[in-house]
């Protein structure tokens, strides 16, 4: 598709958000241990009515993600909505709008921690700020066009782990349960959209004949 004489200028206003909370876990390469939390949370536990029939079943801890990103390609959401589309009839010009709303996204966590999730990809996943261009499209013939905009994502993927155990009465005889053996369990890859850019295109709209 040939695109018109377009010119433009582009100013990112980023926001000032920022991660707060203690972290789970951090990224590398190391084989997956279970956190220091995790077996806080699900060490030993006050006994109740029944507490015997659940020993010897599994337990389980707060999903974390772990490890590194890793890159899986790119992707443009189009939307035909306002204010990423306009339409004008030429011969003129056509300008699209001068303020966008961007920001990244986590689509699939698997329930992990947000903490874990930043952690891991290493910037704030929901982060989103204003974006202001000027996108000014020459329409040539006397014709009626609709000009796009675009937000181009980069895709990554990560790991996600569930620490798992036992649960097993306390030999002390004390009433409680323990949940021992705790290791991390991958559950499965969550993905996050990191923004990278605005892209355009320029259409010819075919007009219903009368």
């Amino acid at each position: 598709m040939k695109k018109a004489g377009l010119s433009l200028a582009g100013v990112a206003v980023l926001g000032t958000a920022a991660v707060v909370g203690t972290t789970v876990v951090s990224g590398g390469d190391a084989d997956p241990t279970t956190s220091v939390a995790a077996k806080k949370e699900l060490g030993a536990q006050p006994g109740t009515v029944g507490q015997s029939a659940k020993n010897g079943q599994k337990c389980t801890g707060k999903r974390v993600a772990r490890g590194k990103r890793r890159f899986a390609g790119t992707w443009t959401r189009w939307e035909n909505r306002d204010p990423w589309t306009v339409s004008g009839r030429g011969p003129g010009t056509l300008n699209a709008a001068t303020s966008y709303t961007v920001g990244h996204a986590v689509t699939i966590s698997l329930g992990a921690t947000v903490e874990s999730v930043d952690a891991v990809l290493g910037y704030q996943g929901d982060k989103q700020w204003q974006w202001r261009l000027g996108y000014t499209s020459t329409l040539a013939k006397k014709q009626l066009y609709r000009l796009d905009i675009g937000r181009v994502y980069k895709i990554y993927q990560f790991d996600v782990y569930e620490p798992t155990g036992t649960w097993t009465a306390d030999p002390a005889g004390r009433g409680r349960s323990q949940c021992v053996g705790l290791h991390d369990v991958n559950v499965g890859k969550g993905k996050a959209l990191w923004f990278w850019k605005l892209d355009h295109r320029l259409r010819v709209t075919p007009e219903k004949k009368r």
